[in-house]
């Protein structure tokens, strides 16, 4: 391990584990400021059907990436990955430490692993593709496509058409291949030191049944109230991204009359376990040291790796 690396603490689990009760605990303790990883609480007025922290508590912990955009506008992995960036530097900057939390896993995985800065799409360039390929067929520019970038046609089978014209096309519009684009990646662990703990619940059930007492109150709490409200004064459809969430997009489609109330509660409940199973999936893909079956221990854990790092800030 190099201490001289800035530190960034990482919070990761399932959606309903006690993620934001935990930074929240740590925010007591330590010099941190807490960054959002939730592709639904970037949303204004969206709070209910995303369990969001009320007033009070936004207003005494620091919390960036909560409330930056309006239920009609657009925010991708791009957006989160660039303003984290920015963020991480800030706050160091401030003599904290960074510390990220959330379920929006695929934001993690791009956070630490970093963008392929590629160019964009050419239509000029597709065009003249597919004009060989109907001219060649696949297989040969699949074949051409091997002298320019074997490292990107051993991942590519020959059938997957679209992959094979985004690397022709990259390299007819750069002379570089695909690949050199995909290893000139930084990732965060190269420039700081990232202390990581996933936090997993082994009992299926008892997450289950933690699920269910969270949907619940949701709706108790005025859940379809809150989506009529914004539905209404932004003109929102299913189309938008904000109201593709789930608990969203449920109450989106009974407003609509395409799902009556008896079965509401019961689609979110199980739209929300299956997230819940691929999240618990997606954790794989995150190296740790310290998996935690609850979040009740986490300061405990992570009391000595801060500390010993609070001297490089």
């Amino acid at each position: 391990m190099n201490q001289n690396k800035l530190p960034i603490i990482s919070v990761i689990g399932p959606t309903s584990i006690g993620k934001t009760k935990c930074a929240i605990a740590l925010a007591k303790i330590y010099p941190v400021e807490i960054i959002s990883v939730d592709s639904t609480m970037i949303y204004k007025e969206m709070d209910i059907g995303t369990d969001k922290p009320d007033t009070t508590v936004l207003n005494e912990n620091i919390h960036h990436l909560i409330d930056i955009k309006y239920p009609n506008e657009k925010y991708n992995v791009g957006n989160f990955y660039y303003d984290s960036i920015k963020l991480i530097k800030n706050i160091h900057k401030r003599k904290k430490i960074p510390l990220f939390v959330g379920g929006t896993l695929m934001y993690f995985y791009q956070l630490f692993n970093g963008l392929n800065k590629l160019p964009p799409a050419s239509s000029s360039e597709r065009n003249f593709i597919n004009y060989l390929a109907n001219m060649y067929g696949w297989d040969k520019i699949y074949t051409s496509l091997k002298y320019l970038d074997s490292a990107i046609t051993s991942k590519i089978n020959v059938n997957d058409h679209q992959r094979i014209q985004r690397s022709l096309e990259v390299y007819l519009m750069t002379g570089k291949p695909l690949s050199f684009f995909h290893s000139s990646t930084e990732s965060l662990s190269d420039i700081y030191e990232l202390i990581t703990l996933k936090i997993s619940l082994n009992d299926r059930n008892k997450l289950h049944t933690i699920i269910e007492e969270r949907t619940k109150k949701m709706f108790d709490s005025g859940l379809i109230d809150e989506v009529k409200y914004l539905k209404d004064k932004y003109e929102l459809d299913l189309s938008y991204q904000s109201m593709k969430a789930i608990g969203y997009s449920h109450v989106m489609n009974f407003l609509y009359g395409k799902l009556n109330e008896k079965d509401l509660l019961q689609k979110v409940i199980f739209s929300t376990r299956q997230l819940a199973k691929r999240q618990i999936t997606w954790l794989k893909k995150f190296p740790s040291k310290y998996q935690l079956d609850n979040a009740s221990n986490i300061t405990k854990l992570i009391f000595n790796k801060i500390d010993k790092h609070l001297q490089y800030l």
